[in-house]
């Protein structure tokens, strides 16, 4: 997976983050001039972080820092990066599956979205065939909310891999995801307001 972002000040420029499944980590890359892109910082897993099987990654901004969230698959969990300076990006929290009250297990794709002046992450997670939301206000000590996991006949998401999340306004109006299931073969649309 990979996102991009854009930083003023001091590193000022266009940037992408990618997620590395082999490498077990992330790579910045600056982007402000696409013929000539070149690498920036990077972390691999290890010393505490989750990270192995970095496989989907999404940016977002709190209080001023830019900060990532990657989908690690093979540590069934999410590391938390402040990537504010992006020669130097550093860890903040993280959260693994705990394997009852949590659906992280094959962490394979991840999306953030904001509602109410709170900021969530949600996680499609391919052995849980389910979705974890991650209450990320605070990039420290990200929180579970709620959950969702394939029930075998109402619901399409077995196998679940990727996610999205987008906003309705009108007779609809709400935030949604849409899951990708790739053991169900279809997508599950899921309203997260």
């Amino acid at each position: 997976g990979v996102d991009t972002f854009t930083l003023t000040g001091t590193y000022a420029g266009t940037y992408a983050i990618v997620a590395a499944f082999n490498d077990n980590g992330i790579q910045i890359l600056d982007v402000s001039v696409p013929s000539d892109i070149y690498a920036n910082g990077y972390l691999v897993d290890g010393d505490g972080l989750t990270l192995a099987g970095a496989s989907d990654v999404d940016t977002f901004t709190i209080d001023g820092n830019t900060y990532a969230i990657v989908a690690a698959f093979d540590d069934n969990g999410v590391q938390i990066i402040d990537i504010s300076n992006p020669y130097s990006p550093s860890p903040a929290g993280k959260l693994i599956d705990n394997g009852f009250a949590t659906a992280l297990a094959g962490a394979s794709g991840v999306d953030t979205f904001t509602i109410d002046g709170n900021t969530y992450a949600i996680v499609a997670s391919v052995l849980d065939n389910g979705v974890q939301i991650i209450n990320i206000s605070n990039p420290a000590f990200p929180s579970t909310a709620g959950k969702l996991i394939d029930n075998g006949f109402a619901t399409a998401l077995a196998g679940a891999s990727g996610v999205d999340t987008f906003t309705l306004t009108g007779t609809y109006a709400g935030t949604y995801a849409i899951v990708a299931a790739f053991d169900d073969n279809g997508v599950q649309i899921i309203d997260i307001s």
